[in-house]
């Protein structure tokens, strides 16, 4: 599939926050990184439902509450 590109317009703060981990991540872009980021978080739910549907896990935390209003 080819990619179209476009523009996203973040703070100046979320531009930073997002080289540092592009850094961290030796990604070769923000765009990369911003990948990575989603793949990671993607995963980590889909790890959580897993676990909820086998009866384990437990109930939210505070962490969990905030991640949702991302």
């Amino acid at each position: 599939m080819a990619s179209a590109e476009t523009s996203v317009r973040v703070s100046r703060e979320t531009l930073r926050e997002l080289e540092r981990f592009r850094e961290l991540f030796h990604a070769a872009s923000v765009d990369e990184t911003i990948r990575r980021l989603v793949r990671e978080r993607r995963a980590r739910a889909l790890d959580w439902m897993a676990s909820r549907a086998r009866g384990g896990g437990t109930a939210f935390s505070e962490e969990d509450r905030y991640d949702a209003h991302d």
